[in-house]
Parts: structure tokens; C-alpha cells; sequence
């Protein structure tokens, strides 16, 4: 079992730098987050300060771009625009400028939810629990009702509704066929054979034998 290595303090000042610059080599960072992560190595705010102040004067932090670079690789995987404003902001981006990045952005949030449903679903969603089910997944990334909406139709365009098959008229057959309920073993078998030789699938097969039945019983009544 493997345990966190506990973080070494800072000596001087030399040691809070090489720290910031390791964050920074891994990953952008948000200055709100480097200086979460050298304040770790030590509580001298004049150390943290040094640093930080140095990171931006380099251009080594720079929020706009964090900001830009963020919202870019959270597109890609297709977050939506809450989960990223939402993410951001427990980054320590301020939420006003935020709106304004978001007001001038071009992205279609839309075309990325229906990527991710494509990747979920190879098929309709043709029924209230998979439409639920998809609202869920799609509320998990963060995307808001109006695209969730509009993702989910979009995505059932590409899979268009199957042709209705007629019960009625697959039991008309059958009216000319048989002159009582089917209800023998024997009878039920020849009817499905009878339907099923003429394109009908054994569920429409199965319905049409039942709606023969109905019909029938109604007609004795």
C-alpha cells in the first residue's frame, strides 16, 4: 500500500520557487491555485508573494490564458458550459469574467452533447427512462436543460422512428382464416406460422393474434 509522501517545508525561498516552478511544469496553473499549492511548503506570505509576483511578471501565470486553455480541453471532452464555469470558479476565476468569455464564445455546446450521447447510445432514445437516463448523463457533464433538449432530439433524428406495423390489419388476416378465437396450441401455432410467412416479425405476429381474439370475443358479446 502506498502513502502520500508528507511535503517537505521550505527552507528559503529558493525552495517555495522551485516548487512553483515544478506545479507549472506539469500543468497551467490558476494563481489562485499555485499559490494554494506553494502556501503547502510554508506560511511566509513575503516568500509567497516573491514568487508568485515573479510567476506573472514572466508570464509563467497568467489567468486569461489559463482560462482559455481550460475551457478548451473541457470542450474536448464534453463538459458543458456549467460544469465549466462551475470548475472555474473553484479555481479562483471571477464569475463576471467569466460571463463575458462565455457571451463571446462561438462553441457549440449543443454538437458537443450530441457527441457524447453518440458515444453512449447507438440507438433512439425512444422512451421516457432512456430520455431520462440521457438528461441524467448529460446533467453529469454539465450541460444545461435547453441543450440537453436539443441534444436529445438531434440525436434521435439520426435514428428516425420504425415504421408502425398494422395489428389490425395482420388480424383482418387472420379473420379470413380462422372463424373462432384462437386459443388451442394447435390453432395458435398454424396462426403465427400463417403471419409469420408473410413478413410480419413474431412480436407483431403475437399482437395481432390477440387483437384477433379481442375482436372476436366482442363480436360474441
Amino acid at each position: 500500500m502506498s502513502f502520500n509522501k508528507p511535503i517537505k517545508p521550505a527552507e528559503d525561498i529558493d525552495s517555495v520557487r522551485r516548487s512553483a516552478f515544478w506545479h507549472l511544469g506539469r500543468r497551467d496553473h490558476s494563481e489562485k491555485e499555485l499559490r494554494e499549492k506553494i502556501a503547502r511548503k510554508t506560511d511566509n506570505q513575503q516568500w509567497i508573494e516573491t514568487v508568485i509576483n515573479e510567476c506573472l511578471e514572466n508570464n509563467y501565470l497568467n489567468d486569461n490564458r489559463f482560462v482559455e486553455n481550460f475551457i478548451r480541453s473541457a470542450q474536448n471532452k464534453g463538459f458543458g458550459i456549467n460544469r465549466i464555469k462551475r470548475d472555474l470558479q473553484r479555481k479562483g476565476i471571477d464569475a463576471g469574467d467569466l460571463a463575458n468569455t462565455f457571451e463571446s464564445s462561438v462553441y457549440d455546446y449543443v454538437n458537443g452533447a450530441v457527441t457524447l450521447l453518440s458515444g453512449k447510445y447507438n440507438k433512439r432514445l425512444a422512451n421516457q427512462h432512456l430520455k431520462q437516463k440521457a438528461m441524467a448523463f448529460l446533467q453529469g457533464k454539465g450541460h444545461d436543460f435547453n441543450d440537453i433538449f436539443s441534444a436529445i432530439e438531434i440525436h434521435n433524428e439520426a435514428y428516425p422512428e420504425e415504421e408502425r406495423v398494422d395489428i389490425n390489419e395482420a388480424a383482418q388476416l387472420l379473420f379470413r382464416k380462422f372463424k373462432t378465437e384462437i386459443v388451442e396450441r394447435k390453432q395458435h401455432d398454424k396462426a403465427m406460422r400463417f403471419l409469420l410467412s408473410r413478413g410480419y416479425t413474431f412480436s407483431d405476429a403475437q399482437d395481432a393474434v390477440k387483437e384477433f381474439n379481442k375482436q372476436m370475443h366482442e363480436s360474441d358479446q
